[in-house]
């Protein structure tokens, strides 16, 4: 593929630039602490979302509710994981819920989750209970989850597949609880976007107080390939809330 992300030391532009796939993150976090590393925006109860070895894993999928599985008509049915493998390739897995009791993934080298939601749901068309998905034979290492009332998950963190580079086009965060709040967004890619780094350094960063934020960036954001982005929050009191979510779109590199 050619085009303007082909050409080096070559401005890109938001409106004129070529795509491969929409690619995007959305996240909640009910309740922001003063963690001097920041806080994920996510609902899990680790501050830094947990990241699969490189070579991959087999995961688990629990609910805390029973009303949550594929034989009931009430919450959800069946999900769906999107994920990398261990080659750093696109793939999904289906898996029908069975309530509390675990049902382990058929797939053995999840290298990283980039999102998990409902396929099929029941009668309330929204999970009864939280459902998880973790590291096999570890129950506290939770990668993601979907929230009772949800059938999607709310975590911020995505990895860039192998063979392409993100371009952020916008983000948007927002504080509930009056808190004076810095978001940023961070990623393990180098500022010049085409080399990875083994820390997350900051891309944008925004401090708010009771208020919503929106960028569009022209020219976007480059995250290279098998980085690791996601939005963190440091709040200068506890007891805050806020959300976040990012968009762009993947490009053969």
């Amino acid at each position: 593929m050619t085009g303007v992300f082909n050409k080096p030391n070559t401005v890109l532009d938001v409106n004129t630039f070529n795509t491969d796939q929409h690619f995007s993150a959305i996240g909640e976090r009910s309740v922001i602490g003063t963690t001097v590393q920041g806080e994920d925006i996510w609902e899990g109860t680790a501050v830094s979302i947990p990241v699969p070895p490189e070579a991959g894993e087999q995961m688990t999928i629990v609910s805390s509710s029973t009303a949550d599985n594929g034989a009931t008509t009430t919450g959800v049915l069946t999900v769906r994981i999107e994920y990398l493998d261990g080659s750093g390739l696109e793939q999904t897995e289906d898996i029908t819920v069975n309530g509390t009791t675990p049902v382990n993934t058929v797939a053995t080298d999840i290298a990283f989750v980039n999102d998990f939601y409902a396929l099929t749901v029941g009668s309330n068309g929204v999970a009864e209970g939280t459902l998880y998905i973790y590291k096999l034979g570890s129950a506290t290492t939770i990668y993601n989850l979907i929230t009772p009332g949800g059938n999607k998950s709310l975590v911020i963190n995505r990895k860039i597949p192998t063979g392409k580079d993100f371009y952020i086009t916008t983000w948007t965060i927002s504080e509930s609880k009056n808190k004076e709040t810095s978001y940023r967004l961070r990623a393990t890619c180098a500022p010049h976007g085409a080399s990875l780094v083994e820390g997350f350094l900051f891309k944008r960063t925004a401090k708010i107080n009771g208020n919503t934020i929106s960028e569009t960036m022209n020219p976007p954001i480059k995250i290279c390939s098998g980085a690791i982005v996601k939005v963190s929050a440091w709040a200068t009191g506890g007891g805050g809330s806020g959300s976040s979510s990012y968009n762009g779109y993947l490009q053969s590199n």
